[in-house]
């Protein structure tokens, strides 16, 4: 199935790619939309959380170098920073924020153990504050001088996947809303509400996808070398089993530690 293709096209195989139509078809997402689809947009922000990109410029750059995969990767052709700005600012965020309400149940739903046998679901309650600059995020006023989000999320301990989550401006207490996991974004690629609630969406997306694949491929790997190992390997061309398959690794890394003479040792 997997034979001859990039790593990042093997990941979003395992996307509902159907139920992400249909919510875009809903909201009209893909209305007089020629080739920059909603779910190139989609697969193009997962790529640039999942490689760790820093700018939208920086993940622009990132897919250039890659301009002859683009297609193969899930993103269609070419993508331009303005096509993927401009996307970001109108389209309706409610797409991905319904398609991560999806992914976060059926993550949830496979990843269930009950661990605490406890006959029902145990919840963490956090939330993340994001300070934002005041002159730039207009919209996300928190103080005189000061903006700034919170992400509030209702974490599900057993299966690690957050199973609520609502994004309001800083001043919103905890006990006005329900909370979000730690959510790591360097930078935002966009100063408008609309394009941090995708960002953030996306980069949920990204997670969720993560813990699926755990599931589903049985990898006994922690949800950190997982994303180590996919953030330097989205444009090679390994099966997803081979790539975790720590008996590979182990044996790569005997081979370098072998008692082989170094080039430098004099």
């Amino acid at each position: 199935m997997f034979q001859d293709k990039f790593v990042f096209a093997q990941l979003v195989a395992f996307l509902n790619r159907s139920k992400f139509n249909r919510i875009v078809a809903k909201y009209g997402g893909d209305k007089y939309v020629k080739h920059f689809t909603c779910w190139n947009q989609l697969l193009a922000l997962m790529f640039g959380q999942l490689s760790n990109r820093e700018s939208l410029r920086d993940l622009i750059i990132a897919l250039g170098a890659h301009r002859s995969k683009c297609y193969h990767l899930g993103m269609g052709k070419n993508i331009s920073k303005s096509s993927l700005a401009r996307a970001n600012q109108d389209r309706d965020y409610r797409i991905f924020e319904e398609f991560v309400y999806f992914l976060v149940n059926e993550a949830q739903q496979k990843r269930k153990t009950d661990i605490f046998k406890l006959g029902g679901n145990v919840y963490a309650f956090d939330s993340t504050t994001i300070d934002l600059c005041l002159n730039v995020f207009w919209w996300a006023k928190f103080r005189k001088k000061k903006g700034g989000i919170k992400v509030h999320t209702l974490y599900d301990v057993e299966t690690q996947i957050p199973t609520f989550f609502h994004i309001t401006t800083a001043s919103v207490h905890d006990s006005k809303a329900m909370d979000k996991q730690h959510l790591k974004i360097k930078k935002f690629w966009g100063t408008t509400e609309n394009v941090v609630r995708i960002q953030i969406y996306a980069a949920i997306c990204a997670y969720c996808l993560v813990a699926i694949i755990q599931h589903d491929m049985k990898l006994d790997r922690t949800t950190y070398e997982v994303l180590q190992i996919l953030s330097i390997s989205l444009t090679d061309k390994t099966h997803l089993k081979d790539l975790f398959n720590k008996t590979n690794f182990q044996y790569d890394k005997e081979r370098c530690d072998s008692n082989e003479p170094s080039l430098f040792d004099f």
